[in-house]
């Protein structure tokens, strides 16, 4: 990763009392986000960051313009450049795939909803079987219920032949069905477990934007955050037994999404339009950081045409008002939540932004290469 050769830049937090920090209080102290590295990566289009190795030696992208996967050192250096997207002896077969994930430094997993494709770092196809864990979500190229390691994966889906079990009247039973599933590499199901009963569409059942949640193994511990559920379970990993959960108490500005209105084929986008959804949660030193992203008025959405989405009109709400409200914790008390005139980001245990650090505009110019900056908070 490209060392940074300027002072280590401090995006500053408004923090209580003095700025010496010797016998503070968990509560006198909010940290700061620090620039502690950099990525330059050689392209004309921003690639979506899908994954990187433990040791950060080795970074894997994705360019949806393209639907390039790309390969690149810690430094930018491009090392493979592929699309396995076309028909071929590696193509993974769809046109797009659920999630790409390294299964170790060697060996990289491609899950589409036919199957599971291992390649190897120069995405020379190794092995393919089919899936028998299928993952529910509504999100393709990089679901957020799905996470691994070196020998075990949890995802947030269901067995192909439960599917009777899960949907009636075109309506998912979320309820009753253990959908938080531990399986090998082999995809043979080692443990199960239901969704918490105060997931928000537990509590209120219906139809709903999304119902997978923001994952991560961290150590022996399963981490995870239905999107709008302003809470964090933690299980046991690989055992998926319920440990504990973090009250993420959100201010004012945190909207409830609400189930679709019945008979409405395109409700859900404008429930989740109109309110809240929790988008990243990722640890940093002793630090929580997560966010949400603000709900747009209910009569501005309700004067949308509800028969189409993603025109102008709906475009131009969601940029508006759908901006992010961030929170930081120290064990389970908030220190801070508040608004950053930046637009963060989050894979795994990494915090970055994309071609722009606080106050600066991504899109001001033309660029050649595409720059990561890496923070934790201190």
């Amino acid at each position: 990763m490209k060392k940074l050769l300027f002072a280590i830049t401090s995006l500053i937090i408004v923090s209580c009392g003095s700025e010496n920090k010797e016998g503070k209080t968990v509560s006198d102290y909010v940290p700061e986000l620090v620039i502690v590295d950099s990525l330059v990566i050689d392209r004309l289009v921003v690639p979506s960051l899908l994954d990187y190795t433990k040791d950060r030696q080795l970074f894997l992208f994705f360019d949806f313009k393209s639907k390039e996967l790309i390969l690149t050192k810690n430094t930018g250096e491009i090392l493979t450049v592929a699309n396995r997207a076309v028909e071929g002896p590696n193509s993974y077969k769809p046109s797009y795939f659920s999630t790409v994930r390294f299964v170790d430094n060697n060996r990289i997993l491609v899950e589409t909803y036919t199957g599971s494709f291992i390649y190897d770092r120069e995405f020379n196809l190794i092995d393919s079987k089919p899936s028998k864990v299928q993952i529910l979500s509504t999100i393709m190229g990089d679901t957020p219920g799905f996470v691994l390691d070196e020998k075990r994966q949890f995802k947030f889906g269901f067995l192909e032949a439960d599917i009777d079990q899960i949907q009636k009247n075109d309506e998912m039973k979320m309820d009753e069905y253990d959908f938080l599933k531990v399986s090998d590499h082999d995809g043979e199901v080692l443990f199960s477990s239901q969704i918490p009963r105060s997931v928000n569409y537990i509590q209120t059942p219906g139809v709903y934007f999304s119902y997978d949640p923001n994952s991560l193994i961290k150590g022996n511990k399963l981490f995870l955050q239905f999107l709008f559920t302003p809470i964090i379970y933690s299980y046991s990993f690989p055992e998926l037994e319920l440990l504990d959960s973090i009250f993420l108490d959100p201010g004012k500005e945190f909207k409830e999404v609400k189930p679709s209105p019945k008979g409405e084929n395109f409700g859900r986008f404008f429930e989740e339009l109109k309110g809240s959804r929790y988008e990243k949660f990722v640890f940093s030193n002793d630090y929580l950081l997560t966010w949400y992203v603000k709900g747009a008025p209910d009569e501005e959405v309700d004067a949308l045409d509800r028969r189409v989405v993603g025109d102008e009109k709906y475009n131009l709400l969601v940029k508006k008002y759908k901006t992010p409200v961030y929170q930081i914790f120290k064990g389970k008390e908030k220190l801070w939540e508040g608004e950053w005139q930046i637009k963060l980001e989050v894979k795994n245990d990494l915090i970055y932004s994309v071609n722009a650090k606080l106050g600066e505009d991504p899109d001001a110019e033309e660029r050649d290469v595409q720059t990561l900056y890496f923070y934790e908070l201190r």
